[in-house]
């Protein structure tokens, strides 16, 4: 199986660090324009240039993607660069540590708005593009393990996750008829920066020099296979579900999590 993109455009939020950039990378490595998408426009003019020795076009929109009209303005930027988009995938988030008495209605709706909104918008302006275009396309959303089930500590982080998976379902049905595919990725534990910040909210008051031996500890427990996953094992995942192997694959949700969830 060779699974290369050549000649397809592809839309990435959350690009400029973490799983997004992962993605962004492994699409460019196979032959891919790619379009990255993030807030953070420094570390995305920093992706762009390691972008460049695979040699295809590359592009950026600094984008907040909880804000459609921004994420629109991301969408005619790519569309105008490269002609068409082949693959939309809407990989950005955030993660919160608020407890559910704890949260604010701005903590509440700051976290809603990026984890699920930026995928709704995502899923909108793709799909309605896509059916504009014909020929088909691919939609994949990042959303989380902890989209499966309800969680203490991180509700509405598990919340948002939760909704991507059903979004998913329902913009799959809609698809469909277009020959759009459109499914999801739950990753499991994964060393990016967010994942710092569970570490952090689990770990509380232990020294720096033993949240090291607490996340193994973690990563063991929760993970049969013993290991992390790392944001090439999602990109790998993306790049398949985003291939001809796919073609008959919609409305799924994927683990990737090392078996930490068998659903």
């Amino acid at each position: 199986m060779n699974i290369e993109f050549t000649g397809k455009s592809v839309i990435v939020t959350g690009a400029a660090s973490g799983l997004g950039k992962g993605i962004a990378m492994q699409f460019a490595q196979n032959g891919a324009n790619v379009w990255a998408v993030d807030i953070s426009e420094e570390k995305g003019r920093k992706t762009l240039e390691e972008m460049k020795p695979f040699g295809n076009s590359y592009g950026f929109t600094k984008t907040d993607i909880a804000k459609y009209e921004e994420m629109a303005a991301a969408y005619a930027d790519a569309k105008k660069a490269f002609g068409k988009i082949d693959i939309a995938v809407n990989a950005a988030g955030v993660f919160s540590t608020n407890r559910f008495l704890d949260a604010t209605p701005e903590d509440i709706k700051k976290h809603l708005d990026i984890n699920l909104m930026g995928a709704v918008y995502g899923c909108q302006l793709a799909l309605s593009l896509m059916i504009e275009q014909g020929g088909g396309g691919k939609i994949v959303n990042i959303s989380s393990v902890g989209g499966r089930l309800g969680e203490l500590d991180f509700p509405f982080y598990t919340l948002g996750k939760a909704g991507v998976i059903n979004l998913t379902q329902s913009v799959a049905f809609n698809a469909a008829p277009h020959d759009i595919n459109v499914n999801a990725v739950c990753p499991g534990i994964i060393r990016t920066p967010m994942w710092e910040v569970v570490l952090g909210a689990i770990a509380g008051d232990i020294p720096a020099e033993e949240q090291e031996k607490l996340y193994e500890d973690v990563l063991k427990a929760r993970t049969p296979l013993g290991r992390a996953q790392t944001p090439e094992d999602i990109a790998y995942a993306v790049l398949f579900l985003c291939s001809p192997f796919a073609a008959n694959i919609t409305g799924q949700a994927l683990n990737v999590c090392g078996g930490s969830k068998m659903n």
